[in-house]
């Protein structure tokens, strides 16, 4: 009987062993499953900055996702006037929504002659430690028009982040109406030229809101009077100064050439590469180069089609058809 119920102690504890067993191989998927759901909800923060010559300070947040890439988000209410802006005393922007009960805003303050500036986060209705994370910038030594941007911050969130932060197509935005005169511009995004190929450029997100006149000049490396154009452009632009030149690079026929081409005309463009035409093709181009303008609100005035020198682009600003 001994021999019995010793057998029968050894079968429940062989049997209770399979089941803790089970138990530690289930716990420990659902630990690496969740490891790695906590990987991929790490996001590496940047603010950015960039001060308008009437002194506006535009802030906005890089971020960056290990499988996503990389995007700028600009929340509402983000921009602080520093003359008028109260000493020592913090203004926000709006909350900028990021992942489900997850939001993050941009903060900033005059003290004395500098800019502090830092963010925020909220996670459930909780505001987290990044609020006292902060930076300087003398605001006297800030170049007009160029962004500017902090050291990296590293963001775990409990859930993965919103996946249409990160516009993965390039192209006409979803939506966008064809070309039109007094309408909005269609919205497109980019890849710069010569730059990565999954790192695109918004129409909105290039124009920062100061600029009297956009001018988008499409054009190609073999057509004819094109270095030409893109020096006058390029010149008319450091002239002027309230006027942003993009140019975009379509119909290439030899890989490389539109980036050689643009090293050595209008180099100081903003140059984008449309490699299907559909932007082309949504705003009508018929030939190249053409340059299409586009007023203080973002809405289309109209087109000068071929080579142009810089006596006829500026008298055409305002007489378009």
């Amino acid at each position: 009987m001994s021999v019995m119920i010793r057998t029968r102690r050894v079968a429940a504890s062989s049997g209770l062993g399979i089941l803790l067993l089970a138990l530690a191989a289930i716990f420990g998927a659902l630990t690496s499953t969740d490891s790695a759901a906590a990987q991929s909800s790490t996001l590496r923060v940047n603010m950015a900055i960039r001060v308008s010559a009437e002194g506006h300070a535009e802030l906005c947040v890089d971020l960056s996702d290990a499988r996503a890439g990389q995007t700028r988000q600009c929340p509402d209410r983000r921009r602080f006037t520093f003359a008028r802006a109260p000493e020592g005393r913090w203004l926000r922007s709006a909350a900028l929504h990021i992942a489900p009960e997850v939001s993050i805003y941009a903060r900033a303050r005059r003290s004395g002659d500098l800019l502090d500036f830092g963010l925020g986060v909220t996670i459930e209705g909780e505001t987290r430690g990044l609020r006292s994370q902060t930076w300087q910038l003398e605001w006297d030594a800030i170049q007009p028009n160029r962004w500017v941007t902090s050291s990296t911050l590293p963001l775990r969130l409990p859930v993965s982040p919103h996946p249409e932060l990160w516009p993965a197509q390039s192209g006409v935005v979803a939506g966008a109406h064809r070309l039109e005169v007094g309408k909005p511009a269609p919205e497109f995004l980019l890849p710069v030229l010569g730059g990565p190929s999954d790192t695109v450029v918004s129409l909105s997100r290039a124009r920062s809101g100061d600029e009297q006149l956009t001018l988008i000049v499409f054009w190609s490396s073999w057509a004819p009077f094109v270095g030409e154009t893109l020096n006058v452009l390029s010149d008319l632009a450091a002239r002027q100064g309230d006027i942003l030149v993009i140019g975009v690079n379509v119909y290439e026929v030899d890989a490389g050439a539109g980036a050689a081409f643009a090293s050595n005309y209008g180099a100081d463009l903003l140059h984008l590469v449309d490699m299907s035409g559909q932007v082309a093709q949504h705003y009508r181009v018929d030939g190249v180069p053409e340059l299409f303008v586009i007023d203080e609100h973002g809405i289309y005035r109209g087109v000068i089609r071929g080579a142009a020198p810089l006596t006829q682009i500026l008298s055409a600003l305002t007489t378009v058809e």
